[in-house]
């Protein structure tokens, strides 16, 4: 496989002002230091342990502790259910009063705006939710984290005597590891994406992006078979290897659909520009596109409503609600919701059912709010999305993901 790019051109559309922040989750990513190169979603970690792909028969909810993984954890093994130890869903309540106060506060930490509209929004909404739901006092939430200032940020929060902290993306994962040992009596948890490897002292929440991206483009194959193009371009930011891993899962599952249809990666330089997204879209436009996959983040809405404009198929990455959204239409919801991580990880926290150093996975075909889903679509076209669900369910692309992963990281 090899990434096809096109270079972008001058927009005839670069005075947009439309500026709505719309972010997404991805499995696995860089550490960024820079907030303008900010994943959508964030769940990026380039640690040499990350990218790991997990199988279907590690239900959802079940937990595996990070030194658990057939082969260990580097960039390109996959994480099988035969790898989760013990019985981890009888586990006692937990008292979230960690430092005994009588309160309990949940500590909230995002790279992105907690008003995107989408990913981080999301998350901070469910936090808030569970909190007023428990009886919690009002959780701190400290956005728009540079991943260079990750460790200062997550440090000076730990001292606000919060008991829980809850971190949104990969991105600031870094230092998780030892702040969880100088924090000890604080629970740490993250929405990791691919992972952190061994992390004795973080509870996380796990997904792969090969699974999700896959279905992502066989459902966008699905649609353009009803169109005159055979090609889909994915709008990215900067050749980063994450998104190298989404474009070539998104490409395979396109192509599965009909071996003549052609993806196109093209950089925005940004994933929160609107002028670098819009010179974006129109070259991908002007090459013939039937599809936009716009793989950003303050960015994407607004080129999903200029493929509105010129009746283009286009997709929401990230929220599970996207096909309900009117300000947008969208054809395709890729979902992968931070709000429902959190919220599913938070209450299984709560009931014992997940501690420090495991995992709860949310994979396609196990979790049902997890994938691509069509806003509309023919009954046949449903059914072959949910035939490739059952694929990937069933553990049958797994050697694929695995090549896309080592292709993407360069393991």
């Amino acid at each position: 496989m090899s990434i096809t790019t096109i270079t972008r051109s001058a927009s005839r559309r670069a005075g947009v002002a439309l500026v709505i922040a719309v972010a997404s989750l991805t499995s696995a990513g860089a550490a960024i230091a820079s907030s303008d190169t900010t994943p959508p979603g964030g769940s990026a970690d380039t640690t040499s342990d990350s990218a790991a792909s997990a199988t279907a028969d590690t239900t959802t909810g079940d937990t595996v502790t990070g030194d658990t993984t057939t082969g260990g954890t580097t960039t390109g093994d996959t994480v099988t259910g035969d790898t989760t130890t013990g019985d981890t869903t009888s586990g006692e309540p937990v008292d979230l009063d960690t430092n005994g106060d009588g309160d309990v506060v949940i500590g909230v930490a995002t790279p992105g705006p907690r008003d995107d509209g989408g990913y981080y929004e999301a998350m901070v909404s469910g936090i808030t939710q569970l909190s007023e739901e428990n009886g919690f006092e009002a959780p701190i939430i400290v956005d728009n984290i540079p991943a260079a200032e990750a460790e200062t940020e997550l440090r000076s929060l730990a001292r606000q005597d919060v008991d829980v902290i809850a971190v949104g993306a990969g991105e600031l994962s870094d230092p998780l590891v030892a702040l969880s040992e100088e924090f000890a009596d604080i629970f740490w948890y993250c929405n990791c994406g691919a992972g952190l490897g061994d992390a004795p002292g973080v509870a996380q929440a796990r997904d792969d992006s090969s699974q999700i991206s896959y279905t992502a483009g066989y459902a966008t194959g699905l649609l353009l078979q009803d169109t005159d193009s055979t090609s889909a371009a994915f709008l990215g930011c900067c050749d980063i290897d994450f998104e190298r891993e989404a474009f070539l899962a998104f490409e395979a599952g396109l192509v599965a659909v009909d071996e003549t249809f052609e993806a196109v990666y093209i950089p925005t330089g940004d994933f929160n520009d609107v002028a670098g997204a819009t010179e974006a879209y129109d070259q991908a436009v002007e090459s013939g596109v039937g599809a936009v996959y716009p793989f950003l983040g303050g960015s994407q809405q607004a080129v999903a409503g200029l493929a509105n404009e010129d009746g283009i198929i286009t997709m929401a990455p990230g929220p599970a609600d996207a096909c309900e959204r009117e300000e947008v239409d969208y054809q395709i919801a890729v979902v992968f919701d931070a709000g429902i991580y959190v919220t599913e990880s938070m209450r299984a926290i709560i009931a014992g059912e997940l501690s420090e150093g495991q995992a709860k996975f949310f994979l396609v075909g196990d979790f049902d709010q997890v994938g691509a889903e069509f806003c509309d679509a023919t009954a046949e076209q449903e059914a072959a999305l949910q035939d490739v669900r059952d694929e990937i369910a069933a553990g049958d692309l797994d050697e694929l993901f695995g090549e896309i992963k080592a292709e993407a990281y360069g393991s």
